[in-house]
């Protein structure tokens, strides 16, 4: 089956629309494919085209005995008429606008009186029909939304509230004069749980005018208590957007295509027998075929080049270790070797799990190395074979589990679901949710299905006999920028001295002209505070946003940063800043090491380079050379999975393939 990346070219549409007025509610000039966005979704948001012009899953076909339906993508006939469908995807890449095309769709309801006679089947639903629009959406962008809204909404002419935390909606009478409701993932399920035993949600009383789900891909595991309770919100239309409508599998499009309840694929197995099943059975063409014609009646994807963006420049810089760190880090790989060759001189080997698990911390040691050079500290030089008893592995689940997580998504035992670098997006302090768990064999249990089995009085843990290890672990974006296991010293200001990397950064930012703001991502927190120092003595004004920073603090953090001219450079933790945020005021950007996964280091860069961009870009890349980075830098250039070296499964039971995986480390080094 193709990568991701090959289903998301195949989605891309190329159809020339016509261009919607721009709505008079809206004072910022839309581009000319927003225009054409709107035409889509005012004609989806009309249902079934039929026989109206533009390419839908069903048509009407005259037969000598009467009319029936056909189903363009499978090519099966029915008589029935298949139940009336409202909305699709909006799934333009990042730096499209999607925000405020979503905004302008709301916009033209005011301009269109008979707004409230778009309807599904009545019989599905008894609620009172409601004209706002509730746009769900991670934490962090409820700010990003109310910002866009002051921006570009004519004032007084769209009303926006919060549902969410303090500013709950507590009944129906609230939303009447409202346009739009925000509210997050975690809200409405919290609402959704309660609503079940109380009946009484106002989210859930009432059939909205619309619901948009932004980053929609957060619902890609269907059978999810967040992907259910969206699912059960009533409207008239709903929308889906996401700039990455297949991120692990096919399936993820199912579950959108669900959510937007498209006939009769919001049943995923009508999805997989249309669909996914013609690739099992390797009739790869037709799979592709299908998948067009499906995306082009229900789905907006233009290509990047579709939108004039300013150039530009992406470069990578090289830096040298001085000998001191050059002789400390080749310490800390040949000790990584070592443990290796070790394992493979071992005819048994009674813990595979406590080798994989040394190498995997030794190998984040190096990459740590690489930015903090002589400021590393590791308390433990050889962490000891106790570190999987059940008393010591709670000390070293986290390490390990970021580790994991850093490499590729990580899939729950349990519900298969992916957990990404980005959920750390769906934080939500106003909703704590339940505790994930870890195994000494890196099985990963999810939050809800760990909670699940803790009800049921099942033991929580692997299918190992006797059962490993397992501790709780953190998934928020807070416990990935951390690294517990480092202590640093308190070195007088004297004495202080930056390691190699950072110091070529400083190096290079001084000579960047001061009106050109920049921004500047690392993994680690702990490179951002040396980063910091160093700006700081050189009297090179600076602001963090990482996951230490409160939700609440987050959009007066970007304020300042856009509208103080004094304040140059921003420092972000990759797990806060790769997505959601525009920061296009800055037109240089820095990542400080290689990450695992290309694809959000990517995500990172197009915080500037994105519309509303004026100037020409920069991008900066940081490696380290002879060291573990530049192995993944050449990994990456080659585009082979790194994951599939790291993350291949670890069955304490199966050695040889343990080892493989083992020698395949080794080469990286």
């Amino acid at each position: 089956m193709p990568e991701s990346s090959d289903f998301l070219d195949v989605l891309s549409s190329h159809v020339d629309l016509e261009e919607t007025p721009q709505p008079l509610a809206i004072r910022t000039s839309l581009k000319s494919h927003q225009k054409q966005a709107l035409t889509f979704m005012l004609n989806r948001e009309q249902g079934w085209g039929f026989n109206r012009g533009h390419a839908d899953i069903w048509e009407i076909v005259d037969t000598g005995s009467g009319r029936v339906f056909l189903n363009t993508i499978s090519r099966l006939y029915q008589p029935e008429e298949p139940p009336n469908f409202f909305g699709g995807i909006i799934a333009d890449p990042m730096g499209f606008g999607k925000t405020l095309t979503m905004i302008s769709l709301v916009a033209t309801d005011k301009e269109a009186e008979e707004m409230a006679d778009i309807c599904m089947d009545d019989s599905e639903t008894h609620k009172p029909d409601i004209a706002a629009t509730l746009v769900v959406i991670p934490p962090p962008l409820i700010g990003t939304w109310e910002e866009q809204m002051r921006v570009h909404v004519v004032d007084g002419q769209l009303s926006c509230r919060r549902h969410h935390g303090k500013t709950r909606i507590m009944g129906v009478d609230e939303i009447d004069s409202v346009h739009i409701v925000l509210t997050t993932y975690h809200t409405v399920s919290a609402d959704w749980k309660a609503d079940q035993e109380t009946g009484d949600s106002p989210i859930f009383g009432v059939r909205w005018k619309r619901i948009i789900l932004d980053e929609a891909h957060f619902i890609r595991n269907g059978n999810a208590r967040m992907a259910r309770a969206v699912r059960d919100l009533e409207a008239a239309s709903r929308w889906a957007v996401t700039g990455t409508p297949i991120q692990n599998r096919l399936g993820d499009l199912a579950s959108l295509l669900r959510f937007i309840r498209a006939y009769p694929y919001n049943d995923p197995k009508q999805f997989d027998a249309d669909v996914s099943r013609r690739w099992k059975s390797g009739e790869d063409e037709e799979a592709v075929n299908r998948l067009k014609r499906l995306s082009a009646c229900l789905l907006l994807r233009r290509p990047k080049g579709a939108i004039d963006l300013p150039p530009r420049r992406d470069l990578v810089f090289e830096v040298d270790f001085t000998p001191e760190e050059r002789e400390s880090y080749e310490k800390i790989r040949h000790q990584t070797i070592t443990n290796i060759d070790e394992a493979f001189g071992n005819d048994v080997t009674p813990s595979m799990s406590y080798i994989y698990v040394n190498v995997l911390q030794q190998i984040e040691s190096l990459r740590l190395f690489s930015n903090l050079g002589l400021h590393y500290l590791s308390r433990h030089t050889k962490p000891s074979r106790q570190c999987l008893e059940p008393d010591q592995w709670g000390k070293n689940a986290q390490r390990t589990f970021n580790s994991q997580r850093e490499m590729a998504s990580i899939f729950c035992m349990q519900c298969s679901s992916a957990l990404g670098l980005t959920e750390t997006l769906l934080d939500d302090t106003a909703h704590p949710t339940e505790s994930a768990q870890f195994t000494s064999c890196l099985q990963f249990i999810c939050g809800e299905c760990a909670s699940k089995k803790y009800l049921s009085g099942k033991v929580v843990g692997c299918e190992h006999r006797p059962p490993c290890p397992v501790a709780p672990v953190s998934t928020s974006g807070v416990a990935l920028e951390e690294v517990g296991h480092l202590i640093t010293s308190n070195i007088e200001p004297v004495s202080f001295c930056l390691p190699s990397k950072i110091k070529a950064f400083i190096e290079d930012i001084k000579g960047v002209p001061r009106d050109v703001k920049c921004i500047v991502f690392s993994t680690w927190r702990l490179t951002l505070d040396l980063i910091s120092r160093g700006l700081e003595d050189e009297g090179i004004k600076s602001i963090r946003f990482d996951g230490k920073v409160p939700q609440k603090d987050r959009q007066s953090v970007l304020d300042s940063f856009n509208s103080d001219p004094n304040l140059r450079v921003m420092l972000l933790t990759l797990s806060c800043g790769a997505v959601g945020l525009t920061l296009t005021v800055a037109s240089r950007a820095y990542l400080m090491e290689p990450h695992w996964n290309p694809t959000l280091e990517e995500q990172a860069l197009a915080r500037i380079h994105r519309l509303g961009q004026s100037r020409e870009v920069e991008t900066v890349r940081f490696y380290v050379r002879d060291s573990f980075e530049e192995q993944v830098m050449k990994m990456q250039e080659s585009k082979k999975q790194l994951a599939s070296v790291l993350l291949s499964p670890h069955d304490r039971e199966n050695s040889t393939d343990n080892l493989g995986t083992l020698e395949k480390l080794r080469s990286l080094l």
